[in-house]
Order: structure tokens, then sequence, then C-alpha cells
């Protein structure tokens, strides 16, 4: 990106260049206020060509040509009038959409040092320590599933009747229908059987009891009958198995407390008053 700075300079003393800031500046002349101080005054340096170059590489993949990098810099300088005499009259105040965008700035500054901040081993730890079910891995289950057709108020009274009336060890006599699905499933990824079924018949099996028939248990075809035949639940998780999870969680705690102490050092400042209508 070297070359492109030197390229940017070379650019910043061409006649072109010195023509469309020129332009511009005589179209503010031309609106009766003067150019040539403050705020007044635009200013294309190499770090602004830069930048506009740097941008247009991370979006098009390659360097802008000298036609678009002219359109670049008249862009910028379009951008900086229209901006500046926005606020020149106050077109920024009680804007709902400018509120909310500089107080994403200000969250963002807030934030910046949790942000980039890498916790230690010991703070990845304690946060795994107190909620370790958070980040174990889901259960894998070995189930048997007969499917009994669209979900209907009477074939669920069917159903509930059918298994309140079943000796234990028997299998419901309630006939099944043609079913896409298998109607055993061997060591599961709960995730896969969500897949399958959706995520009703999931958590069913959560709370399903092992070795009995259960139901009926709903899924994104219809009503179903369950018996999970076993649950396996993985081991507690180490610390090396789950760690990108563990910062991001981390570092979005870190990063909202932040934001709170830096909101809470800032109100005191203010003079907060609430009148709630009558």
């Amino acid at each position: 990106m070297t070359a492109w700075r030197t390229r940017a300079a070379a650019l910043l003393r061409e006649p072109l260049v010195h023509f469309l800031v020129a332009g511009a500046l005589i179209f503010v002349v031309l609106s009766g206020r003067p150019p040539d101080t403050g705020e007044r005054r635009i200013v294309v340096d190499e770090a602004v060509v830069t930048g506009l170059v740097n941008n247009y590489v991370q979006a098009f993949r390659r360097p802008p040509s000298d036609e678009e990098l002219d359109g670049l810099i008249r862009d910028y300088v379009r951008g900086e009038v229209y901006y500046r005499e926005a606020l020149r009259l106050g077109l920024d105040q009680d804007d709902d959409v400018v509120k909310k965008r500089l107080r994403n700035k200000m969250l963002a500054i807030a934030g910046a040092e949790a942000e980039a901040t890498r916790p230690s081993d010991a703070q990845l730890q304690a946060l795994l320590d107190k909620d370790p079910g958070r980040y174990a891995l889901p259960p894998r289950y070995t189930l048997e599933q007969r499917y009994l057709g669209a979900d209907t108020p009477a074939l669920r009274a069917a159903a509930k009747a059918q298994l309140a009336a079943l000796k234990p060890g028997a299998d419901p006599a309630l006939p099944g229908e043609p079913f896409p699905l298998p109607g055993q499933l061997q060591d599961s990824p709960v995730l896969d059987i969500a897949t399958q079924f959706g995520d009703d018949f999931a958590l069913a099996l959560e709370k399903a009891p092992e070795g009995v028939w259960t139901g009926p248990v709903p899924s994104g075809f219809g009503l179903h009958l369950v018996k999970v035949i076993r649950r396996d639940r993985p081991p507690p998780p180490k610390l090396a198995d789950v760690r990108q999870r563990l910062e991001n969680d981390w570092r979005s705690a870190a990063v909202r407390k932040a934001e709170d102490d830096n909101l809470n050092a800032l109100l005191k400042g203010y003079d907060v008053v609430i009148e709630r209508p009558k």
C-alpha cells in the first residue's frame, strides 16, 4: 500500500484534484459563506485519499483506476459539504436515526477497551464453573417412535387414553401411519433429531422417562408416541474444548459492563428530570 500512498500524494498535486476541491469550495462561496477558516475548510490530504483507496480495495479487491479515484474524491467532498451544511441547518436535531447512530458510536467507544481485552484462563474457568450446562455438548438418544398422524384433538385424546391403559412393557395398540423417517434412532445427537423432527419433538425428549412409551409428542409432521431407550449425556466440558465460546461470552459481558459503567459516569454530569403525563 506504500505505492498507493506515493500515488495518492502525486494525485493531490494534480490539477484535476485541485479543480474538484476548488469547485466544492466555490459552491460554498457562492452560498454567501466564507470557506477558508475552521469547519468551512475541506482538506483532502494524503491520509484521506489513502483511506478512500483502502476502502475501495476492501470492497472490490483491486485498487481504483485514476478515474475511479477522482470519483471517490469527488464523492468525499460532496459528502463533507452536505454533512456540514446539514449540521449548520440543525438537521441533526430531533432526528431519531441520527441519535441512534451517535448512540451506537458512543457505545462502541465505551466498550472498545473491553472488546480488545483477552481474558485469562482463570476468568474463563470461573465462567465455565458457574454454568457448565451452558457449554456442555447436547445429549444423544436411542429411541423408538411411532407416527400416529396429523395433530387433531381426537387423536390426542385417543393417544392419551391408550397410554393410560398401557401395561408396563407392552407396546401401544394404536395403529401407526406410513412415515418417511425411521421408527428407531440409534445414538442420535439431539440436534440431529431436532433437524429431522422439529424443535418441539426434541424438547419433549428431555423430559421423557426412559424405558416407557410417552406422548403424544408433536413434531413438524403431526403426533408421535415415543419410547426413550437410552439418554446419554456427555461428560462435563473442559476449558480447552469450549474456549472460543467462553471467550465470546466473557467479552460480551465485559463490553456490557463497560458500557454501563461509562453511562453511569456520564449521568453524574446530568440533571435528569422525568415528567410523566398525568
